[in-house]
């Protein structure tokens, strides 16, 4: 009996076997969590750009040409134009835009979340502020980590509309 104990103790065929079964599940886990993680971060960075592109048709005046052609408002083309450039599904259903617009004093005048308050661009030289909220489905791990469905993103940009 003590022989065929040492027989299989000096055995090391299946060691590598059982190496990868241990630290396989580990190894996937943060190759997963980087992946997330590098997906969220480049969603946020288009979620900012994407912002920053379609408010720089508002804040150079662009906006209105196309505007007067349709019959789109201010608030649909803003957020047509930003969730054409996210590729989140069901964006326009999560996205959220706050737009303010301040006076000489920089007192808020006009605030798109007050009952009755519209997206409107505004005219030539007005401090605008702009805040965007979509929310992000998420994939494996934020679930786990955050204990939510879905990961909200938020991007805004302050703005002094330029003279046209």
């Amino acid at each position: 009996m003590r022989e065929l104990l040492k027989k299989y103790l000096k055995k090391d065929d299946g060691i590598a076997a059982i190496e990868f079964a241990i630290l396989a599940p580990v190894f996937f886990a943060l190759l997963t969590a980087i992946f997330e993680i590098c997906m969220f971060v480049y969603t946020n960075t288009a979620a900012q750009r994407a912002v920053e592109d379609a408010v720089y048709h508002m804040r150079t005046g662009n906006v209105y040409a196309e505007l007067a052609a349709s019959e789109e408002s201010a608030e649909q083309w803003l957020r047509r134009e930003i969730c054409e450039s996210l590729s989140i599904s069901g964006c326009l259903s999560t996205l959220t835009i706050q737009l303010e617009k301040y006076d000489t004093n920089y007192d808020v005048y006009a605030d798109s979340s007050q009952p009755g308050g519209v997206i409107d661009a505004g005219a030539s030289g007005i401090l605008m502020r702009v805040e965007t909220t979509v929310e992000v489905p998420n994939l494996v791990f934020t679930d786990a980590i955050f204990g939510t469905d879905n990961l909200t993103i938020t991007s805004g940009l302050t703005f002094m509309t330029e003279p046209y």
